[in-house]
């Protein structure tokens, strides 16, 4: 196999899946770097939602001074008390809850530290989406709530360019401006029960089998593996034709003449003198022809 491995082309071949073998194992490895990422994201994710209510200041910091945008504190519980903002209540549009289609009523809730947007709930659009559904009020005087948090976007909310109080973002820089007050970069969604989530659909929590969402840790895994795999077998592919080739040339060398069959074309593989172990075969059947009268 090693005199047929030799050849310009098979070396050509080998040097060939080598280049695919290197572009196999580095996906793999960046395979593997995602799927260690998503064990560790999904492992705090579900920490969060394990931890005791914390303060939204000890979880942010004050609004005008905030030490995180929420996004490593996602799915966190937080408390927080104060005074809904009604007037400045908005509603995010094109939401969907248990398959229906509708609204997610976004009330501000003024604190001593800031104002945090609070996601009361859903109310499911029975409309056209250039009306506004009827909306539960949200309670007077000072609440008291337990929410769980979530990152906001810079999206343009177009506040004013759509039907009534609608938003397409939940964007707290716009929301702050509109307000008056520092806005906390992350926003909360009421939990089921509190002051405020009467009348409206609760928000569903996220699912903790894959909380950071995307493709599933199995799903990262398989890729780990199949990406090698490909590596492996991108290596093992000129060893194996190389040998099924040197079994089709023993084949063929094995094949008997009939007598009066026309010979190999002059100038083909066949018609070549045999070497080796073969040429030597082909000498003592001459031989031994010659010694029993029959050439």
């Amino acid at each position: 196999m090693l005199s047929t491995l030799r050849q310009p082309r098979y070396l050509g071949l080998f040097g060939l899946m080598l280049v695919l073998a290197t572009v196999c194992v580095l996906a793999g490895t960046w395979q593997a770097e995602r799927f260690q990422d998503k064990r560790e994201t999904n492992q705090r994710l579900r920490a969060e939602t394990r931890d005791r209510p914390v303060d939204v200041t000890a979880a942010l910091g004050k609004a005008a001074a905030p030490i995180s945008d929420g996004a490593a504190q996602r799915y966190r519980q937080v408390t927080a008390t104060g005074r809904y903002l009604s007037e400045h209540e908005t509603l995010l549009r094109k939401q969907s809850v248990g398959g229906d289609v509708g609204v997610i009523v976004l009330t501000p809730l003024k604190t001593a530290d800031g104002v945090l947007l609070v996601a009361r709930g859903f109310v499911r659009q029975t409309g056209a989406a250039t009306t506004t559904p009827a909306i539960p009020p949200s309670p007077s005087g000072t609440v008291s709530i337990t929410t769980r948090l979530e990152p906001a976007g810079s999206k343009p909310d177009k506040f004013g360019q759509l039907p009534g109080r609608q938003v397409e973002s939940v964007n707290p820089v716009s929301q702050a401006r509109r307000i008056g007050a520092p806005v906390w970069t992350g926003y909360a969604e009421l939990l089921a029960g509190q002051p405020g989530a009467a009348g409206l659909t609760t928000l569903p929590g996220p699912d903790l089998s894959n909380p950071a969402g995307g493709a599933e840790e199995p799903q990262h895994a398989a890729y780990v593996v199949q990406w090698y795999l490909f590596a492996l077998l991108a290596l093992c592919a000129p060893f194996v034709m190389a040998a099924a080739e040197r079994r089709r040339d023993r084949a063929g060398q094995a094949l008997p003449v009939a007598p009066g069959s026309p010979g190999p074309e002059p100038g083909s593989r066949d018609a070549q003198p045999p070497t080796g172990r073969a040429a030597a075969k082909a000498k003592k059947a001459s031989l031994d022809d010659r010694l029993a009268g029959r050439s």
